[in-house]
């Protein structure tokens, strides 16, 4: 409707409020109609005035008067509060619209039971999925026949797998929406033909629907029909002084007609999308919207489809921005409507990145609503909502919480404990004491928003697949290695039931799933699943899709786990190359990339092509994220590591200290991230002999790590065997060998016997008994040690080589000396396969062969391997060092041994 015939019926109104006499505006309450049960009479009701200070209550016929002393027809006013416990406004807008005070027309107000609204919205929702998933199937089968048969390529079969996949899950994020819309459907309102379409449409049948209201309805002329009668109306106005009433009476049906026509575009809207049929979709909501640009719930649809399925933010901008001008001239700055179109406008710039944009618009949005509403209305709940997701994405940890909790305790006083709403909240608050690395409080958050899911909706719902996902995650972190398997196996059933097994939601399963079995040391199931999730993303996705590039990262990580560097390498290069073309060189998922293969250079002692990928990986860090995100205080912790290996323990320090105070302050000082920095600062004491300062850091971890963990994770085992490593360097071996049991202990029961931790628990509890010359037992636990982790790990793993370079030296130790040289053999053959010929572990097998020659009296071939040692500690550590300096007296030992 044009703002000419806006005035127009504005004009007719004031011409009335001339013969105007009572001040008294007359009112109705009803329920909601159904089909087969007409909107009954609701008493109790309380009507509140905005500006008037005494409410009115509906009598038992629904009726109730409100005085509005000094009122004349025709004068706008605004309701601020419309309430009864346990029922909710059908039309949520009704506050803050302003209405025309007449003492001829009583205002009519819809209600709806809160628990009516609930059942109808389940009911409808799940038919919708059964509907869509029906759909979806058939359009699988059919695109897998076609492809059978060729007449589609393989590409073409991957385009359109892709989008049809896109088109689905799309539509579930706006089930509930739809659901909205029919829920609060007023049958009242509507003919024989149309309760007959709406119960259809809410029923799933939407063939018959369909067919119907194309019997009723012609969508292809709509807008030329309403733009020709509307330009009829006009004529008359400008042409008719003398038969206004003629023409308010012909405007009048025009726009009944008009509602009529948006419910048939809304409602075939709504079958395009379950059909997953984008075009068609796209084409009535943008007509319905066309038929008056100044109906701002058009409007408003139009921009939420838009942005929700299409992803083109710009044009749902201009559908916003429309509503936003029409709401502001038609109902001022305070009304719902703005406050709504405020927050849909700050929902586009939270998708566009523009976090600072859409905190300024949700705040906008929250001032209207608090004052527009109650407090405790559900709109002031999401707003709370809203701000505290912009805080969570920028880190904000504590502010988001804030924020989240304001909007939980609304939602359970308003919606009850069991609805769908606070399932959300307890999802948003889990996901912020994760972050915080507060996991027992996450679980505990995410198992509160399951319970509710599992109440409420459908058995297949990917809400409910997302809980389990996320439980899956917490137990994952708390080193509960069953359960996460066991909810990372639900979420996967669901996705695999309702999405098919190609699906790339499937795909996401299978990573994490991987990733659990990657970290209990269970390389070749891992790998199995990663391949998996490789699999269908090649053949869903295509080569180049950055999902194709993570899974080529996984494996990568496997690889590298293995000892297997130079896959490790090849996988992680693809993984670089893809994302390098879908992101662009500064992107941060490229800086992960240059990350990981930084890694796998140090663990073959390539320090300086280590160093320069993870330079590179922090450069676009700090360029893109700023300097004090948590993925910067990584590549500062890695950098250190590199320098920590290469005996530069004063910039390896420099850099761990520049992570933790990062982390602290992101994080604050109790965060598992923080305990890890404490670690390996603990690492840098260690290795410089200041062993006091090293239990102190490791004594800060073990604190943060058992009490956000539990005494049962594998962290904290880390960390006895850490402190476990003082003990010994300082020859305290009883209480080394305490701290190393504990860590065993621990380690058999949660990881099981197999795992390559076991295994370096038995050989440092070997190297216990190997220095208290018990040789027997260093012996047997450094072979059990071996048989583990040649298992777990293949027989060319470097750990294995270290092994079998213990058990050398025992065998010197014992005076067996031709089998001493035997193992330090086989170690050294391992690492001339895998490693650089100048990393570290390469001078420790140098350093062993030349111990056995020496004990057998050929000095001359001890003192060529101990000149090998020289030489990488030359390189590593410099002529200065103090284990460069040794190495160099023993080799001058030699020389004057062989009159050199």
């Amino acid at each position: 409707m044009n703002m000419k015939r806006l005035l127009f019926l504005v004009t007719i109104c004031l011409e009335v409020s001339l013969i105007a006499i009572a001040q008294t505006q007359q009112g109705y309450v009803k329920t909601i109609g159904k089909p087969g049960k007409k909107g009954q009479p609701l008493s109790g009701v309380t009507v509140r005035v905005k500006g008037e200070h005494n409410a009115v209550v509906s009598l038992s016929d629904g009726t109730f008067s409100m005085p509005m002393p000094g009122k004349k027809n025709g004068q706008p006013y605004t309701l601020q509060q419309v309430q009864k416990s346990g029922y909710e406004l059908n039309e949520k807008t009704v506050i803050g619209r302003q209405f025309a005070f007449s003492t001829a027309v009583p205002l009519t107000i819809v209600m709806i039971s809160t628990a009516q609204l609930q059942a109808d919205k389940q009911r409808i929702e799940n038919n919708a999925y059964k509907t869509a998933e029906k759909n979806y199937k058939a359009k699988m089968e059919q695109l897998e026949q076609q492809l059978q048969e060729k007449s589609i390529s393989e590409e073409q079969y991957r385009t359109e797998l892709q989008d049809l996949q896109d088109k689905f899950e799309k539509y579930q994020s706006l089930i509930d929406e739809l659901a909205e819309h029919y829920a609060h459907t007023d049958y009242d309102e509507l003919d024989e033909k149309e309760i007959e379409i709406n119960i259809l449409i809410e029923n799933g049948e939407l063939e018959q629907a369909d067919s119907l209201i194309h019997t009723l309805f012609d969508p292809i002329d709509v807008l030329k029909r309403n733009k020709e009668a509307l330009a009829r109306i006009d004529q008359v106005i400008v042409g008719a002084q003398g038969i206004i009433e003629e023409a308010n009476a012909d405007l009048a049906a025009v726009l009944r007609q008009q509602e009529k026509d948006a419910e048939y575009l809304y409602q075939l809207y709504t079958i395009a999308l379950a059909q997953f049929d984008n075009e068609k979709a796209a084409r009535y909501i943008q007509t319905r919207a066309a038929l008056d640009t100044t109906n701002v719930k058009w409007q408003n649809d139009a921009g939420l489809f838009i942005k929700d399925y299409l992803a083109d933010y710009p044009l749902a901008m201009e559908y916003f921005q429309q509503g936003l001008r029409q709401s502001l001239m038609q109902y001022g700055e305070e009304s719902g409507w703005v406050a709504a179109f405020y927050d849909n406008i700050g929902v586009v710039y939270m998708n566009q990145g523009d976090n600072a944009q859409a905190l300024e618009y949700y705040q906008k949005s929250l001032a209207i609503r608090e004052r527009v509403y109650s407090p405790d209305h559900p709109t002031v709940a999401d707003s709370y909502n809203n701000i505290g997701l912009v805080y969570a994405h920028q880190g904000d940890y504590t502010r988001a919480l804030e924020y989240y909790q304001k909007s939980l305790a609304i939602r359970e006083r308003v919606r009850g404990t069991d609805h769908p709403e606070v399932a959300q909240s307890y999802n948003n608050i889990g996901s912020v004491y994760d972050s915080q690395g507060d996991y027992a409080c996450a679980l505990e958050y995410h198992q509160k928003a399951l319970v509710i899911r599992e109440r409420v909706l459908g058995p297949d719902h990917p809400n409910l697949a997302a809980s389990y996902n996320n439980i899956g995650v917490e137990y994952h972190r708390l080193g509960d290695h069953p359960r996460a398997l066991d909810y990372y196996q639900k979420s996967l059933a669901i996705y695999e039931r309702v999405l098919g097994t190609d699906h790339p939601e499937a795909a996401a399963s299978y990573n994490n799933i991987g990733v659990l079995f990657s970290d209990q040391g269970d390389y070749a199931q891992a790998m199995e699943y990663y391949q998996k999730a490789l699999s269908i993303h090649e053949r869903v996705l295509g080569p180049d899709h950055p999902d194709v590039a993570q899974s080529y990262n996984n494996i990568g990580s496997v690889c590298d786990n293995k000892g297997d560097y130079a896959q490790a390498l090849e996988y992680y290069q693809k993984s670089l190359l893809i994302y390098e073309r879908a992101f662009g060189p500064d992107h941060p998922t490229v800086a992960v990339s240059y990350n990981n293969i930084g890694l796998v250079y140090d663990h073959q002692g390539d320090y300086a092509r280590a160093l320069e990928y993870h330079q590179k990986s922090l450069a676009i860090r700090e360029r893109v994220l700023g300097p004090d995100r948590p993925d910067v205080a990584m590549s500062y912790n890695n950098i250190g590591l590199v320098y920590d290996h290469q005996g530069d323990y004063t910039r390896a320090l420099e850099y761990y200290q520049k992570s933790l105070l990062i982390k602290e302050r992101v994080y604050g000082p109790n965060h598992p991230d923080v305990a890890l920095s404490y670690n390996n600062i603990g690492n840098v004491y260690h290795n410089q002999g200041r062993y006091n300062k090293a239990l102190e850091y490791y004594q800060k971890a073990l604190n943060i790590w058992t009490r956000a963990l539990g005494p049962d994770h594998p962290k904290v085992t880390m960390t006895y065997n850490n402190i476990g490593n003082v003990y010994h360097s300082q020859g305290h071996y009883n209480k080394a060998l305490e701290y190393y049991q504990k860590a065993l202990s621990v380690r058999e029961r949660i990881l099981g016997p197999d795992h390559p931790d076991v295994a370096m628990s038995y050989n440092n509890i070997g190297m216990v008994y190997f220095n208290q010359d018990d040789y027997a037992r260093a012996l047997e636990c450094y072979q059990k040690g071996l048989e583990i982790i040649e298992r777990a790990l293949g027989p060319d793993h470097p750990e294995v080589a270290c092994y079998y370079n213990n058990i050398g030296l025992v065998h010197n130790g014992l005076g067996d000396y031709s089998k001493a040289l035997e193992y330090c053999q086989k170690a050294l053959d391992i690492r001339e396969r895998v490693l650089a010929s100048d990393h570290i572990d390469m001078a420790k097998s140098y350093i062993s062969i030349g111990v056995a020659y020496y004990s057998l009296g050929d000095y001359a071939k001890s003192l060529d391997f101990y000149t090998k040692v020289y030489d990488i500690y030359l390189k590593i550590y410099g002529p200065k060092n103090s284990d460069t300096k040794n190495i160099k007296k023993l080799i001058d030992m030699l020389k004057g041994l062989l009159g050199q």
